[in-house]
């Protein structure tokens, strides 16, 4: 598998819009009952998602994040309300971020024998390479354009 083929793996991988949980099995992995997320759901806190020919309500693995995120400060003594307005600009962090792996990685790649992510043009002329060594913190490095649409194409050894 070239590094082409991987980068298109991996999103395939992060595509966590295919995943979907019945109330029982979200309800298991946050541990909230399915009465508190049909409360919530009334209160708006959170959505189900329609699927065709289904009675159960399902959800999105974003609505499992929102969920584990406002039992989290519950159990740290916020009130609902306050829980889900700290969820909810939580969730605003995480969708950036979901947003840049997304659609900012341009791929990976291998820089003198280290494992690199492309982060994409830095200018015109110039790609950020994120290396990652296995011991050390993250480096960085432009290198030409040309330089990175090939090594991010290459196939590692």
């Amino acid at each position: 598998m070239d590094v082409a083929e991987f980068t298109d793996e991996m999103r395939r991988v992060f595509d966590v819009h295919r995943l979907v949980f019945r109330i029982g099995e979200l309800a298991s992995m946050t541990g909230v009952s399915p009465r508190q997320l049909r409360y919530w759901e009334k209160k708006g806190l959170i959505k189900s998602r329609e699927r065709e020919g289904e009675q159960a309500r399902v959800y999105s693995f974003g609505t499992f994040v929102k969920v584990s995120m406002i039992k989290y400060f519950l159990d740290s003594g916020y009130t609902l309300a306050a829980a889900g307005q700290k969820a909810a600009a939580r969730n605003s962090r995480a969708k950036v971020l979901h947003r840049f792996i997304s659609t900012g990685l341009q791929g990976f790649a291998e820089i003198d024998g280290q494992m690199a992510i492309n982060l994409g043009p830095f200018d015109d002329h110039q790609t950020l390479m994120a290396l990652l060594p296995e011991d050390k913190s993250v480096a960085y490095r432009l290198v030409p354009n040309a330089q990175a649409q090939k090594l991010t194409q290459a196939s590692p050894e």
